[in-house]
């Protein structure tokens, strides 16, 4: 089983870059933004898993008052060997199905307090064990856009930084990048913006090992 992973520049700089065939420890999250901010990246790509809460402690999700805060549980979600954590709202489902892509929160660390503390911040027991199968890096600009999810008026409204959808470059790659480049494309404060990724394929067994646990 194969799934799309995306590694940020920042989370580049924290741990070391995978490489083809290497067999990694991961800890991956996905979000309800991802199907929406990864669509283009692999869009035939989703998967079903089971849902247990983390022992982590509940988190609060802000809106447009404190009053109308919502409270997530920290959660896991296993599809064979394949796990992620997530913020689920309470209930705690028994099943969420996922798209996009996930994230990489944790993976083998350089020597930095950063790396550290986001192991020290994922739970143990979600750990996913794989083996890198491809790599590409994406490229994909960025701009300032409404944004209907924030509150918003007929004539008012919030904006946020939103990928520019048919602005995706895919570039096939036999080796890690060390870094990942971001740069401004004109002149204007806030204005469009070109940022890459590493997009990993992550091959799981479609049955769960033992159960795995990483001290970091």
């Amino acid at each position: 089983m194969r799934t799309p992973v995306v590694i940020d520049g920042l989370h580049l700089r924290w741990f070391v870059p995978p490489k083809l065939g290497e067999t990694v420890h991961w800890g991956l999250a996905w979000n309800s933004a991802s199907p929406r901010r990864w669509a283009a990246l692999e869009p035939k790509w989703s998967q079903t898993a089971d849902v247990r809460a983390s022992s982590k402690l509940l988190m609060r999700r802000l809106t447009a008052g404190p009053k109308a805060d919502v409270l997530a549980q920290p959660s896991i979600g296993r599809a064979g060997a394949l796990q992620f954590m997530f913020n689920a709202d309470l209930p705690v489902p028994a099943q969420i199905a996922v798209s996009g892509a996930l994230t990489l929160v944790a993976g083998t660390p350089r020597k930095n307090v950063a790396a550290r503390q986001m192991w020290a911040d994922f739970d143990s027991d979600a750990i996913t064990v794989g083996v890198i199968r491809r790599l590409r890096l994406v490229s994909i600009a960025s701009d300032m856009l409404p944004n209907a999810r924030l509150p918003h008026g007929s004539n008012w409204g919030w904006a946020s930084r939103q990928f520019v959808s048919g602005t995706e470059r895919v570039y096939e790659l036999a080796h890690p990048p060390d870094t990942l480049a971001s740069y401004q494309l004109t002149d204007r404060v806030n204005g469009l913006h070109r940022e890459s990724f590493l997009l990993v394929d992550l091959e799981t067994a479609r049955r769960p090992d033992r159960k795995t646990r990483c001290t970091r």
